[in-house]
């Protein structure tokens, strides 16, 4: 009986960990598809939307069918939206830049602006994502809801990205995750907060 046990659990964690590496698989997969400028940012919209179904405990889906469900629903809303932030980003990047070669001659004040807007950056490119892959909605109200759940649920923010970073760091440590299980985790541990968050809106009908 014991011994049946022990082989039952070995079965499942065999089970997860095929499924966490086939999810991985497929980001890179569906990334390549678009010519990865097109298909990374609606990849990664199906790998968290994959990632919602567990961690909505629905461990039975097909992970295949899920994935390209999410990715071809999304796809061009995930390019636009991903496409705005990566021209943000290099607006803001080019303002880094100025900042340095100005040095002393920029009021303080103006620095800390930079570096608020560079936070608030930070929550939308957390948040945007997951909203899409858990709700349908315009892309200005992706952006404007990723903002204000960013803020009002600042702990779960700070769960995410404390979550990536950990993940990502560890990933380069060990190079041979990125392969098989990062985007995988990353994808869970963001729906793992994200989800929580979003049960609170839905609860309170504060979210549409």
């Amino acid at each position: 009986m014991f011994g049946q046990q022990i082989v039952e659990s070995l079965d499942r964690f065999l089970k997860a960990i095929l499924k966490i590496a086939w999810l991985n698989a497929l980001w890179f997969i569906f990334s390549s598809i678009g010519l990865v400028v097109a298909g990374a940012f609606p990849a990664t919209t199906a790998a968290l939307g994959v990632a919602r179904k567990w961690v909505q405990q629905e461990y039975h889906i097909s992970i295949y069918d899920t994935f390209r469900q999410v990715y071809k629903r999304e796809f061009i809303k995930s390019n636009v939206v991903g496409w705005v932030l990566t021209l943000i980003a290099g607006v803001l990047f080019l303002n880094y830049y100025a900042l340095r070669q100005l040095g002393d001659q920029i009021p303080i004040l103006v620095v800390f602006a930079y570096y608020f807007v560079i936070f608030l950056y930070g929550i939308i490119v957390l948040w945007v994502f997951p909203l899409m892959s858990h709700y349908q909605n315009t892309i200005r109200q992706y952006f404007k809801n990723a903002l204000i759940i960013g803020i009002t649920k600042i702990h779960f923010t700070l769960g995410i990205g404390f979550s990536v970073f950990f993940i990502s760091y560890v990933s380069l440590e060990l190079p041979s995750m990125l392969l098989f299980c990062t985007i995988s985790f990353i994808a869970m541990a963001t729906m793992y907060f994200a989800t929580k968050a979003f049960a609170s809106f839905d609860t309170g009908d504060n979210y549409n």
